[in-house]
C-alpha cells in the first residue's frame, strides 16, 4: 500500500477555516494567510495592513512575497516549529508548518508587525538578504508608504511567539480532525464498497464460538478500524505494521499499543490468524491446491503458510481438509 497523500487545499474546508482565519487575526491583531508548500495562497489574506496590500499588488515584490513564505514555511517544517523571521521589507512574520506525517503541506502564515525599538537585537534574522526595492516614482506615493509602513502595529518578540504557539496548536486540532475526518470517510466506503456490516465480524468457522482471537467486534470508532478494514478488503496482501499505522494517522509504536488494546493480540499475530482462517474457508469450499491458496494470501513461500497454519490449527493444511471431508 503506497504512503496516503494529502493535498492542504483539498484536505481543509477552506470556507470554514477562512472564517477561524478571520477571528485569529481579530484576536491576536495580526495578518494571517495559508499558503501551499509551493508558497501560493490557498486562503484569503485575513487583517492584511495597508503597508502590506500595497507591497503584495505590486508584481514585482509580490513574487518575493511568494518566495519568502515558501522559504519560510521549508524553515518552519525543517525546524518542526513556528519559524520567526524578518521578510523581505524587513517586517516580522511568522511561518507556522502543516505537517501531516512526514508530509508537508504549507503552512500558515502571520505576522506584519514590527518590533519595538529595544526589542530588536539577535532575536529574529532577516530570511533573505534584499530589501524590497519597490519604489513608488511619485514623491506622494513614497511618502504614503512610508507612512503606512510607520502604522504596522508593534508587538514584542515574547507576544510574538505566545501567538505563534497559540495558531500552532490551532492548526494542529483542525488539521487533524481534517485527516480523521477523511480516514473516517474513506473506512465508509471501503465498507460501502465490500458490502461489510458496519462493524467488523471477521469469518470464523462454521461452529465456532467467539471469542478473544477469533472473530472481534471493532466498532467504527476506533481507532484501528480503518486498518481492520483494509485488511479484510484485500487478504491477498501481506501488510505491514508501519503502513497500517500510517493508514490510522498514528505513530507505529501508538497503534500497536492500540491493537493489542482493542484485538485483544499483537498485530502480526492477528494478520496471521485472520490468514489462517482465510486458508481454512477455501480449504473447506474450493478445490485450490494449497500452493494456489497461498500465493492468493500473500504468501511468497508455501511451506512458510504451511507452518504458520501449523502453528495455529496444530495440523497442516492439506490434513486440514482432509479433516474436514472425511469427518
Amino acid at each position: 500500500m503506497a504512503g496516503v497523500e494529502y493535498d492542504l487545499k483539498s484536505l481543509l474546508d477552506v470556507a470554514r477555516w477562512e472564517a477561524v482565519q478571520d477571528q485569529l487575526a481579530a484576536l491576536t491583531r495580526t495578518a494571517i494567510i495559508t499558503i501551499d508548500y509551493k508558497g501560493i495562497p490557498i486562503s484569503k489574506h485575513s487583517g492584511r495592513t495597508s503597508f502590506c496590500t500595497v507591497i503584495r499588488e505590486n508584481p514585482v515584490t509580490c513574487k518575493r512575497c511568494y518566495r519568502c513564505d515558501a522559504l519560510a514555511g521549508l524553515e518552519a517544517v525543517r525546524r518542526n516549529e513556528p519559524f520567526i523571521y524578518l521578510c523581505h521589507c524587513g517586517i516580522v512574520d511568522v511561518a507556522v508548518p502543516v505537517v501531516v506525517g512526514n508530509q508537508y503541506l504549507g503552512a500558515v502564515m502571520f505576522g506584519q508587525v514590527r518590533l519595538p525599538d529595544g526589542d530588536r537585537d539577535g532575536k529574529v534574522r532577516r530570511l533573505v538578504n534584499e530589501i524590497s526595492s519597490f519604489q513608488p516614482e511619485e514623491r506622494d506615493a513614497r511618502a504614503g508608504l512610508l507612512e503606512k509602513y510607520r502604522r504596522l502595529p508593534e508587538m514584542e518578540y515574547s507576544r510574538i511567539v505566545e501567538i505563534a504557539a497559540l495558531i500552532h496548536s490551532v492548526v494542529r486540532y483542525i488539521v487533524g480532525r481534517a485527516v480523521q475526518d477523511r480516514s473516517d470517510r474513506m473506512a465508509q466506503e471501503w465498507v460501502l464498497r465490500s458490502g461489510l456490516p458496519p462493524s467488523l465480524d471477521w469469518p470464523r468457522d462454521e461452529g465456532e464460538e467467539r471469542g478473544v482471537n477469533g472473530g472481534i467486534r471493532v466498532p467504527e470508532d476506533s481507532p484501528v478500524y480503518p486498518a481492520l478494514t483494509y485488511m479484510q478488503e484485500h487478504p491477498g496482501e501481506m501488510v505491514r505494521m508501519n503502513q497500517m499505522a500510517e493508514l490510522c494517522h498514528l505513530s507505529g509504536c501508538y497503534f500497536s499499543k492500540l491493537f493489542l488494546r482493542e484485538l485483544g493480540e499483537n498485530f502480526t499475530d492477528y494478520m496471521k490468524r485472520q490468514k489462517v482462517t482465510r486458508a481454512k474457508e477455501l480449504l473447506r469450499k474450493t478445490g485450490k491446491s494449497v500452493s494456489e491458496i497461498s500465493a492468493e494470501l500473500g504468501f511468497l513461500d508455501s511451506s512458510y503458510f504451511i507452518k504458520v497454519f501449523k502453528a495455529f490449527e496444530g495440523i497442516t493444511p492439506l490434513a486440514y481438509r482432509q479433516q474436514k471431508y472425511y469427518t
